[in-house]
């Protein structure tokens, strides 16, 4: 048998020119390769590839990225820090963590392969960190929604369509979803909690926005729920139907009619209690609401 060449530090790059991070699509370089096709969608990247292999059949790589493969291709393989110290059979579905060694052998010469780098917690706002036995499991993907998918994809790619980047799109968000579904398990009880904003959730940040008003932002609930900012507007519109910053600025005008029902308050005091610069900025933002300045909204309140 050849002696195992190991490609972790020393690869070909491939630039991927879009996505969601600075990340090369890299592959082992004992290979020519040409692109059938290839497209970026919502937080990955779709290549249809054929590879023709050189003398090599045998090596260890590490991938910069994560990503799916898609083929037909018969090999067999195992990830070093794996207990399992034998080969196993690869499936038509693979997944490769990124910067995790894995050690490959196969028979053929020429391969042909749908390949889909994927930044999950890009897409989700979820980590996924796979445990060793976890990994094993990457090695041949049994699961049918995943292997539809990734089809689905292959055929856009061959045979693009009218609305194709919306087809794609939705295939790499549905992609990361599945894979979360499937190795996230051991932590449902924290991706619960904090993957859904609950009616206490609402009630306690309109308290929020009330006492610190002007103070409260997207950035900072997102810290606090420990989720990516992307994916807490996600959650928050499905929970409301607008947007954080709408929600907040929304309840913090509300504080500012119950404000102005008390005639003791100027004007510029209310707008600074509401978190304004200004009178000129309160005035603004509350035509846009009330569609009408505080001060006439107070007179309002007057004569009823």
């Amino acid at each position: 048998m050849q002696d195992i060449v190991d490609q972790s530090d020393c690869q070909t790059s491939i630039p991927r020119h879009v996505g969601t991070r600075d990340i090369d699509f890299v592959f082992p370089q004992e290979f020519d390769t040409s692109i059938d096709a290839a497209t970026a969608a919502v937080g990955a990247r779709f290549e249809i590839r054929r590879f023709y292999w050189q003398e090599q059949s045998e090596i260890v790589f590490a991938p910069p990225c994560s990503y799916f493969e898609f083929t037909h291709f018969p090999s067999v393989g195992r990830y070093l820090s794996s207990a399992n110290a034998g080969l196993n059979q690869q499936g038509e579905v693979r997944f490769y963590p990124a910067a995790r060694r894995f050690h490959t052998r196969w028979w053929q010469q020429e391969q042909r392969s749908l390949f889909c780098r994927i930044d999950i917690p890009a897409i989700t706002g979820l980590s996924m960190e796979l445990s060793d036995h976890q990994l094993g499991d990457t090695i041949d993907m049994r699961n049918p929604h995943i292997k539809a998918l990734l089809l689905r994809a292959e055929q856009e790619l061959a045979a693009p369509g009218l609305c194709s980047q919306l087809v794609l799109d939705s295939i790499s968000v549905a992609l990361a979803a599945e894979m979360v579904q499937q190795f996230a398990r051991d932590e449902k009880p924290g991706l619960a909690r904090r993957g859904t904003l609950d009616q206490h959730y609402l009630r306690t940040l309109i308290a929020r926005v009330r006492e610190e008003a002007g103070r409260v932002n997207t950035e900072q609930l997102a810290a606090d729920r420990g989720i990516s900012i992307r994916h807490y507007e996600r959650l928050f519109r499905a929970a409301t139907g607008e947007s954080p910053a709408a929600f907040c600025r929304r309840h913090m005008l509300a504080l500012a009619k119950d404000l102005l029902a008390d005639k003791s308050l100027l004007i510029k005091e209310i707008a600074y209690r509401c978190g304004f610069a200004n009178t000129a900025s309160f005035s603004v933002a509350f035509r846009q609401i009330e569609d009408c300045s505080p001060q006439q909204f107070r007179d309002r309140l007057l004569i009823s």
